[in-house]
Formats: structure tokens, sequence, C-alpha cells
């Protein structure tokens, strides 16, 4: 199984390729979205990694989730990860900190 760790670079870029994202993301079988990696943007409230979520499983049928934290998603994959399985951190930010977590 693929799964797919990722996390939005700002909330601006995460709205205008809402699709695009949830499109591209839909390819692995288990997709786990983070918090949006603000870097010089505020939070507006209009968009988060929540939305693209939502998008995934509802357009594509695929399991998709929103995790609060690093940590949370850390805890989520370790639960579920299987021998034999893939995951591929991407994104802004330090988001490949938690793959690193779970193999040291």
């Amino acid at each position: 199984r693929v799964w797919c760790l990722f996390q939005p670079h700002t909330y601006s870029r995460t709205k205008t390729f809402l699709s695009e994202f949830a499109e591209a993301l839909s390819h692995a079988d288990n997709i786990i979205l983070a918090p949006i990696f603000a870097a010089r943007e505020k939070d507006t409230g209009e968009i988060s990694s929540a939305d693209v979520a939502k998008l995934i499983s509802e357009k594509y049928g695929k399991n998709a989730v929103y995790v609060n934290s690093f940590e949370d998603a850390k805890n989520l994959l370790a639960e579920n990860l299987k021998e034999g399985d893939l995951l591929i951190t991407m994104g802004a930010g330090d988001i490949y900190l938690v793959g690193e977590a779970l193999v040291l």
C-alpha cells in the first residue's frame, strides 16, 4: 500500500490548487493531510488541509484524513503501517521528520 503524508505550502496555493491537489493525492491508497505550512501568510479561515482531505474522500472515494499535528500523523501511521507499505512524505516545512521518527 502507498501512504502519502502531505503538508500543503501556503493557504493561497492550497485554495488555488485544491482540485489539482486532491486529484494528484488520490493516486495513493491512504492519504494524510497535515496542517498547512503558512510561511508568510496568515490563516483567513477560507481553506484548510481538512478541505483537501474531504474532497479526496468525496470525489475519489479514497481514505484521506486530516490530522491536527505531526504527532497525530506519526501516531496514526505507527498504528496502521504494515510491512511492505510505502510511506511518502512531501510538502513544505519539516514534514519529513514524521517519516524519520518512524524509522529511527
